[in-house]
């Protein structure tokens, strides 16, 4: 590590004429809002959207770190993060949050992919910090 713990982050949410302008430093600015379920807009980034983004960047940039450590040629990564908000007895939250991830690795380096990607969801920071589980599923694409 780089930088010693801990580590500090900050991000500045604004009200614009329409929606929200989230910003943090040097990074391009972004509209959120409400997604269409709660009134909003469909192009709005939406805390819902967010937080699933959120867990599914944590995860494939930990993946990465641990396959660049372990020596892993990574052929293609791709994934899609699936949330289910309902209504439980303490108010609205995720119910279930699920991350399928396809790889794409040599034959010979499956197993191994598949075990750097375990170890990755459960050193994932995002996961770590959610009260609902997150679930992975894994589909490896071998090439020759």
């Amino acid at each position: 590590m780089a930088t010693p713990f801990p580590h500090h982050y900050d991000v500045q949410v604004s009200s614009g004429s329409v929606g929200a302008i989230l910003a943090g430093g040097r990074r391009p600015e972004i509209v959120g809002g409400p997604p269409p379920e709660f009134d909003g807009r469909p192009e709005w980034w939406s805390p819902e959207h967010l937080l699933l983004s959120a867990a599914g960047l944590c995860l494939m940039t930990t993946f990465q770190a641990f396959a660049a450590r372990a020596g892993l040629r990574l052929e293609g990564y791709e994934s899609r993060v699936d949330g289910v908000l309902d209504k439980t007895a303490a108010g609205l939250a995720f119910t279930s949050i699920a991350i399928t991830v396809d790889l794409r690795v040599a034959e010979a380096d499956r197993t191994r992919a598949e075990q750097l990607l375990q170890s990755a969801k459960r050193h994932c920071i995002v996961a770590n910090s959610l009260k609902t589980p997150v679930e992975l599923h894994i589909v490896v694409l071998a090439t020759r």
